[in-house]
């Protein structure tokens, strides 16, 4: 962990320094421009000995790539200084690349410090733009990489829980298909004539005894008024006999 804190750091210098190279050679152009219109008058001819400038790109170490491509711009007029063209590419964790491309005006003699003043100027301004970017803590310094890292991982996230809910409806339907083809339409089909068969069963079966029911309340029926009209006849002739 501590290696790779210290390798995240070492690229984090490495880009300050490719960065303060860059400031130092827009200021120096900056500088040599304010002169050369100082001494424009004197120094027309001056355009014809600038030769194409070559921006040499700057080594790193992990994911991140500095180039530089020169332009020369005398086609354009004499009075037009080369540009320098620098393009920044940082591999991301999620790998993803990220450029960024910069254009800076560049004199030729003002691409490399000549003086000592000058020299010693770059390399207390690259040490201490170094020595900040060993000091800064590690959570500021993968700020720039984990914010578009947390946005990538939040939208797969989100696909990721589309997919489940996906998934689990094709699951409930592929169910659902096998208990249609389980208890189908045939099979319900079956068993509702089943019911209506003993539905109809029952209703024959109670026909069938209320039937009987009437016959046998018939029959009783019957026999009481035989044995009413007996009792009738018996009580006729207890009548007759007690008249004589």
């Amino acid at each position: 962990m501590e290696d790779e804190e210290r390798q995240k750091k070492l690229e984090a210098g490495k880009a300050k320094l490719a960065e303060y190279r860059q400031r130092k050679a827009h200021a120096d152009s900056q500088k040599h421009q304010k002169k050369k219109k100082k001494k424009k008058a004197a120094e027309d001819s001056e355009g014809d000995s600038q030769g194409r400038v070559e921006g040499e790109p700057d080594q790193s170490v992990g994911g991140e790539d500095i180039s530089g491509r020169g332009r020369d711009a005398s086609q354009e007029g004499n009075e037009d200084p080369p540009t320098n063209e620098f393009t920044f590419a940082r591999t991301l964790r999620s790998g993803e690349t990220v450029k960024h491309n910069q254009t800076y005006t560049i004199e030729p003699e003002s691409e490399v410090s000549t003086t000592a003043e000058d020299y010693s100027s770059e390399v207390n301004g690259c040490h201490e733009e170094m020595t900040e970017s060993l000091m800064m803590p590690s959570k500021d310094f993968v700020w720039e990489e984990v914010e578009p890292l947390r946005q990538v991982t939040k939208g797969g996230t989100m696909e990721e829980e589309l997919a489940a809910k996906t998934q689990a409806v094709e699951e409930l339907s592929r169910e659902l298909e096998d208990i249609r083809s389980a208890f189908g339409t045939e099979g319900i089909q079956q068993d509702f004539e089943a019911a209506l068969k003993q539905r109809d069963g029952i209703i024959t079966q109670l026909t069938a005894n209320l039937q009987q029911a009437r016959e046998e309340k018939d029959e009783t029926m019957k026999e009481f008024l035989e044995l009413t009209e007996q009792s009738q006849k018996l009580h006729i002739q207890f009548q007759q006999v007690g008249m004589f």
